[in-house]
């Protein structure tokens, strides 16, 4: 069973457009998958509004008019999105609430200034300070709960490397412990994300010290996302992330339909 729970689609300001929902679901046929989850970006702002995404609206309502069921002997379409600080604002509980969705992914892209990890000036910045203001940061967005699976927890190692410096959450594994713990409680799914493979890293993430822990910590649920942007990069990483979660002890990928959890068999 192969999946992929993470992609965008043209609906996401940052991917390719024009990308209907159709092409993204005819190219992940194409691609041999078996279960998909459409997750385009929503991104809410503590200053408020919203961004990423160019009709919020019509998003919603045609990525679940777009779902389709497990045992129609095709591939299965999860509806879903991909939530950026859900804990900035009232507005994100009141979308995720009045709209239905299979799976919806907790993301933490932007720091309290707003400004998206992408864009911050790491050669200029204390980074020691920064991680810890963004484990700060992702463990207020896992107290604050309403999603499915928690994203890349990674994110900003794929965009601090300058120099000399080569990030890394080594040193900060007591607060990666709290962020695993944090998961495990709330019954959030860990994502294995491909797209470090696109960049420097050349490899899936998290950092398979962090899978290892997150299992020795009594970790159960994974997800798996190539992070596709394009309809080329469909399943890009995939079977990557099910190695590493094979390697590291996990037999399960957990899939969500309509908000619940099931176990389905790695392979």
């Amino acid at each position: 069973m192969r999946v992929d729970l993470h992609m965008h689609t043209g609906y996401s300001a940052d991917a390719q457009y024009p990308q209907s929902i159709d092409d993204k679901i005819h190219a992940c046929e194409q691609a041999g998958l078996d279960i998909i989850g459409i997750t385009d970006h929503l991104d809410f702002l503590r200053s408020g509004g919203t961004r990423d995404n160019r009709n919020p609206e019509a998003c919603a309502r045609e990525v679940w008019e777009k779902r389709r069921p497990a045992g129609n002997g095709g591939i299965e379409v999860l509806a879903g999105m991909e939530i950026g600080q859900l804990h900035a604002t009232p507005d994100a509980d009141d979308f995720v609430r009045t709209h239905p969705f299979d799976m919806v992914i907790g993301s933490l892209h932007a720091m309290p200034n707003d400004l998206d990890i992408y864009f911050h000036d790491f050669p200029n910045m204390d980074c020691d300070k920064f991680l810890h203001e963004y484990f700060d940061q992702l463990l207020l967005l896992e107290e604050h709960g309403g999603f499915d699976v928690l994203a890349h927890i990674d994110y900003p190692l794929r965009v601090m490397k300058h120099g000399d410096y080569i990030p890394s959450f080594d040193n900060y594994m007591d607060r990666v412990q709290q962020v695993l713990r944090s998961c495990i409680d709330h019954g959030y799914a860990l994502e294995l994300n491909a797209a470090g493979i696109a960049g420097w890293q050349k490899k899936v993430g998290p950092p398979q010290n962090i899978l290892y822990e997150y299992k020795r910590m009594g970790g159960e649920r994974i997800s798996i996302g190539s992070d596709s942007h394009t309809l080329d990069t469909v399943a890009r990483g995939v079977d990557d992330c099910v190695k590493n979660a094979l390697d590291a002890g996990f037999t399960h990928v957990t899939v969500f339909r309509e908000r619940k959890p099931v176990q389905i068999a790695l392979k």
